[in-house]
């Protein structure tokens, strides 16, 4: 199922991201920030549809982090 326009994810991870993740989120899925949160580090971007979401998390997961929390949301702030 998709949002129309897609999505606002967050995805909190145990420590910080690699920089080269960041980089390539931003290559393949547009612009992403990066912020601590409740003792995570919060990457938080648009994204336009579930198989987005899926490449998106293999990404973070093959760079070897540790994601504990993900949140999709159909409000553009992410709220």
């Amino acid at each position: 199922m998709t949002a129309p326009g897609g999505w606002t994810y967050r995805v909190g991870l145990a420590g910080p991201p690699p920089v080269h993740v960041v980089e390539q989120i931003r290559a393949r899925f547009g612009p992403v920030t990066v912020a601590a949160a409740g003792g995570l580090r919060v990457l938080e971007g648009r994204i336009a549809d579930q198989p987005a979401v899926r490449a998106l998390l293999t990404l973070v997961w093959d760079a070897g982090a540790d994601v504990r929390l993900l949140l999709l949301s159909d409000d553009v702030d992410g709220r």
